[in-house]
């Protein structure tokens, strides 16, 4: 799909979720007014309302007492005590004070002033988001009214009284905050969304992700200060009673000190709840589970670069399916990583904008279609868009170094093929022959101790030659080929194996792709020529040459038909800026130089190339090609890590690697060069 294509699907995506958006919210108001007309012991705010009654009545003590709570509930709701289930009020100290004036009004009235403040916030969480957008303007206030407006549990969240919007207006601001880099007024916004500090558990984790110091310094102060706030309104007791309760309540589901489950009502659900119904399921697994899944958020949420809106909305769309314990009406918080999703996908930063425009309307049909499906498809709809946006996430790539021009030291580019050989005396003299005449300025041979006559028979065929004292295997050797290289003054370096497993007929196209500036790093792929099944490939090989590169391609975020073949031609300013010298001495050392490729932003190009696989060709055994595969994967993980944020000399190319590094003449003596 072309990028116009993807680009009209998204805004069909976005048309088509706005027209619904539109439908159910007129249905919505309609259905509140009907709901209202009611007695209105239904809707959670009577819990709300108790708190406040408590507050104002008891003071700040009476407020976690859960045999208080219980009896002005059921004064509030008129229950048969038998049948009655406590809605128990954990919600912090602050907020508390923030609702206790209701409590002067009688409940109805109560009611109405909680619904007018929620649709009130609404309209700022409108302004707030779309202000913030990439792309959004004109005809997207509409457009953005409409999906939040006729989001489920938005109309939940008013039907109900709850505390969400209070905790999505100032994350909201956080967002906005976080998006235009104003860290500490992200963190500080960020504190005062609390209310339901069970549904943020990943925010601080974010902001020490990213290094952000000020958001975590803006986070604990305006914590402190509501700390602060709530000890002085309410003492000591209570807070620390505050405190046990939730951890209690995040941890067991149930009462402190009680075998009680504290609310059995099943729309309620968690990814734990979820877990544990599985068969085989149980507490340690959904344990196990949850763990491994908060390290790979975790890990997506420090991976480099900076995507501001990628991670402040999978840090929310995340806590909500990792936390303890959640309702329909606190999925509301998913209007932000939704609407960061479509603002992302309009604006052309995302890496599959159709795909995320799919992945919202499924999430967004699931969590709407929830009554006439059932509450865990409303589960099913986070977890999409959760995952959505850690795969998205990970998937960044870096921004590259900044590339001068390509520019030759003469008239013409000047071409050095390096030959890494170790007991190659059989087939040089072929090899040599075979490169095209007038398509080499230099040829240099580097021999790594060799115990046979390739030296001699590299010196006879006139070469540079370069003689390691002692073996430094295949990395080491490409180490001393690049550096003398470059020494020589060569603007396009071709390596050439010299045991005659690939063809020199095409080093004219090799070069030919470097030198018109198409790419920095050419590949000789035999999986664009003869089937290398054909050409005598042993099927192990293939196999695991398949199975590397999907996995490389999958990580790097690549789309190559062949990682692993030594047939190579570089440009000079590649060479220079990557610091090929932190690599491997061994036969990784390619695989790594492919991956600093790709996390410096360079340009790789792939031509035709035919692998030969005879007796005197060099070949690794099963057992060595093992190990090579499980050192590729190493060599990925520390690919990964190095994104996350622990750095890695070999990926980092501001390292001074070619200035500290010991002389060739340190290491080997020239033969003739």
């Amino acid at each position: 799909m072309n990028p116009r294509q993807a680009n009209r699907l998204v805004r069909l995506g976005y048309a088509a979720a706005a027209g619904a958006g539109i439908g159910s919210l007129v249905f919505w108001v309609i259905y509140w007014f009907s709901f209202v007309r009611g007695n209105l012991r239904g809707p959670d705010f009577f819990n709300f309302y108790a708190a406040a009654k408590l507050y104002v009545s008891s003071g700040g003590a009476a407020v976690y007492d859960i045999a208080m709570q219980r009896q002005v509930e059921l004064q509030i709701t008129g229950q048969d005590p038998s049948r009655f289930i406590l809605l128990p009020y954990f919600h912090p100290p602050y907020y508390t004070i923030l609702i206790a004036p209701l409590a002067y009004l009688d409940y109805r009235r109560a009611y109405y002033v909680m619904a007018a403040v929620n649709v009130l916030l609404v309209a700022a969480l409108i302004v707030i988001l779309v202000r913030s957008s990439l792309r959004v303007h004109g005809r997207g206030w509409l457009v953005a009214s409409a999906m939040i407006g006729g989001f489920f549990p938005l109309f939940v969240t008013v039907l109900q009284g709850q505390s969400d919007l209070v905790v999505l207006v100032p994350l909201a601001g956080a967002y906005a905050a976080w998006a235009r880099g104003r860290y500490g007024m992200a963190g500080a916004l960020s504190a005062l969304a609390l209310a339901k500090p069970q549904l943020l558990l990943l925010i601080p984790v974010l902001f020490i992700a990213r290094r952000a110091w000020r958001a975590l310094a803006g986070f604990g102060g305006v914590l402190g200060a509501l700390g602060l706030i709530s000890v002085a309104a309410f003492g000591l007791g209570p807070v620390i009673t505050y405190l046990t309760s939730v951890g209690t309540w995040a941890i067991t589901g149930r009462l402190p000190n009680s075998d009680q489950l504290v609310y059995t009502d099943p729309a309620v659900y968690s990814l734990r709840n979820i877990l544990e119904a599985l068969p085989g399921g149980g507490k340690a697994v959904a344990f196990v589970v949850l763990l491994f899944l908060l390290a790979l958020v975790a890990l997506s949420l420090s991976w480099r670069p900076d995507k501001p809106r990628l991670d402040f909305a999978l840090a929310i769309a995340a806590s909500l399916v990792l936390s303890p314990h959640q309702n329909i009406h606190d999925l509301a918080l998913l209007v932000i990583p939704g609407f960061a999703l479509a603002d992302l996908a309009l604006a052309g930063e995302l890496r599959w904008p159709h795909v995320a425009v799919a992945v919202l309307f499924f999430a967004y049909a699931a969590i709407d279609l929830t009554l006439a499906i059932n509450f865990w498809s409303a589960a099913v709809g986070a977890l999409a868009i959760a995952g959505y946006l850690t795969v998205e996430r990970l998937a960044v790539r870096p921004d590259p170094i900044p590339l001068g021009e390509l520019h030759w030291s003469g008239p013409r580019p000047h071409r050095v093929i390096v030959l890494p050989a170790y007991r190659a005396a059989k087939t040089l003299v072929e090899v040599v022959g075979d490169i095209p005449q007038g398509h080499a300025d230099r040829i240099l041979l580097v021999d790594d101790a060799s115990a046979d006559a390739t030296v001699s028979v590299a010196t006879a065929l006139h070469l540079d030659v370069i003689q390691h004292d002692r073996n430094l295997g295949y990395g080491g050797n490409q180490k001393t080929c690049y550096r003398q290289a470059l020494a020589m003054g060569a603007d396009v370096v071709v390596m050439l194996h010299p045991d005659g497993q690939y063809d020199p007929a095409i080093i004219p196209s090799l070069c030919r792709v470097v030198e018109s500036g198409e790419a920095d790093i050419v590949l000789g792929s035999r999986w664009l020529g003869l089937d290398p099944a054909k050409a005598g490939m042993p099927w192990w090989k293939r196999l695991g040459n398949r199975f590397l590169t999907a996995s490389e391609n999958q990580i790097l975020g690549l789309k190559l038909s062949e990682y692993h073949t030594g047939y190579r031609a570089y440009s000079r300013r590649f060479l220079e800026a990557i610091p090929f010298l932190e690599n491997s001495n061994d036969f990784v050392f390619d695989t790594q130089v492919l991956i600093q490729a790709a996390i410096f932003g360079f340009k790789i190009g792939e031509v035709p190339a035919i692998g030969r696989y005879h007796a005197d060709a060099s070949s690794i055994s099963f057992t060595t090609s093992t190990v090579y595969g499980l050192k590729t994967l190493g060599a990925l993980l520390r690919y990964v890590l190095h994104r996350a944020g622990f750095r890695s000399v070999w990926l980092t190319p501001a390292s001074d690697a070619d200035k500290q590094a010991l002389a060739v003449g340190q290491v080997a003596h020239h033969s003739q060069v």
